[in-house]
């Protein structure tokens, strides 16, 4: 059964952070969503390239392994897997995670974040004999759900900015929120997925119901 991506962009809320320098996280994240930034696949030189021209600090931290970039390549597909459109993989999304890592988290994220990818793989391995970048996509989604089980968030916003922000975010919120941002600031995920409903505009008293899951508010 195919799963709408919408569905994963479904999420529950967060607060704010200011990065080292005086450059607010939020700034950063608003400039990535102004729409100057989207690509056509997000590689990990033009999500660098967006995030410096957004306003990032300048120096960045060593990229996350490739062991690493695995696990959460195989974690953004199960988030996002491809359908009959791309799936985050294709879209350039570990990539985009990845330059998040390296140049926009703070230290403490960075570290929660490099533990989290780490408790995932144990999680596959703990449970199938598996690394998590091993595990077939249904057996990725059994991991991710068990996680998604354990971690309790309280925040009450909506928006997936405030969300983001939030440093004491579980990594499972953490992780899911990163994808579907890369994922719908990709050409593939602002084209393919959503629909631009503008606001004001016209009043139209018969709207197909069809459209409604694919407004999106930035």
């Amino acid at each position: 059964m195919k799963i709408s991506k919408m569905e994963f962009a479904k999420t529950v809320g967060f607060a704010s952070g200011a990065a080292p320098g005086g450059v607010s996280r939020r700034d950063v994240l608003a400039a990535l969503l102004a729409g100057g930034a989207i690509a056509a696949t997000w590689s990990a030189p033009a999500a660098a390239a967006a995030l410096k021209k957004a306003g990032a600090p300048a120096v960045l931290r060593p990229a996350l392994g490739a062991e690493e970039m695995a696990i959460l390549s195989a974690a953004a597909q199960v988030i996002v897997p491809a359908t009959d459109t791309p799936g985050a993989k294709e879209a350039g999304v570990p990539q985009f995670v990845g330059a998040l890592f390296t140049g926009w988290m703070t230290d403490d994220e960075a570290a929660l974040f490099r533990k989290g990818l780490a408790g995932l793989d144990a999680s596959a391995r703990e449970r199938y004999q598996l690394g998590f970048a091993a595990c077939s996509p249904e057996q990725g989604a059994e991991v991710l759900q068990a996680l998604r089980a354990s971690s309790p968030y309280g925040g009450r916003t909506f928006s997936l900015t405030d969300r983001i922000l939030d440093p004491k975010a579980p990594f499972y919120l953490r992780l899911r929120d990163l994808v579907v941002l890369g994922y719908f600031t990709s050409e593939a995920g602002s084209n393919q997925e959503l629909r631009y409903m503008p606001v004001p505009g016209k009043f139209e008293s018969n709207v197909d119901i069809k459209d409604w899951p694919y407004q999106v508010v930035i």
